[in-house]
């Protein structure tokens, strides 16, 4: 990745970045084992450019718009310039995994319950707990 033009995010090792002086565009790669995700703030060109630089030198494919990523769903909404993130298919697999997903369990409180906000000033002493 260095070797490409990119620099290591110092909070993060597997984070790279490439800033280019004259468009100051900014391109974003995260790297997990054979995983590879880049995004780009406002050059696809320059996006396009360096992934190609990025699979001369090491076999892989482009997959296109990025949907999933470390177990994570990626959506869009182009329109308003959003991304959202969740997790719901790996939660439904960690439910299965724990035999929860379908099996209802009691918990102490009564079905009609329900929580009222506290109106009252937080004590800080047990704030601080």
């Amino acid at each position: 990745m260095l070797a490409l033009g990119f620099k290591r995010c110092k909070s993060d090792a597997g984070v790279y970045y490439y800033h280019d002086k004259k468009t100051k565009a900014l391109v974003i790669a995260i790297v997990y084992v054979d995983d590879v995700c880049f995004m780009d703030t406002k050059d696809f060109l320059l996006l396009n450019e360096l992934k190609q630089k990025f699979m001369a030198r090491w076999e892989c494919h482009d997959l296109g718009e990025t949907t999933e990523f470390l177990g994570m769903h990626i959506s869009r909404d182009h329109k308003n310039q959003k991304i959202f993130i969740d997790q719901c298919k790996y939660l439904k697999k960690v439910l299965v995994h724990f035999n929860v997903a379908t099996n209802p369990t009691h918990t102490p409180l009564p079905s009609e319950f329900s929580f009222k906000p506290n109106k009252k000033q937080c004590d800080p002493i047990f704030c601080q707990k």
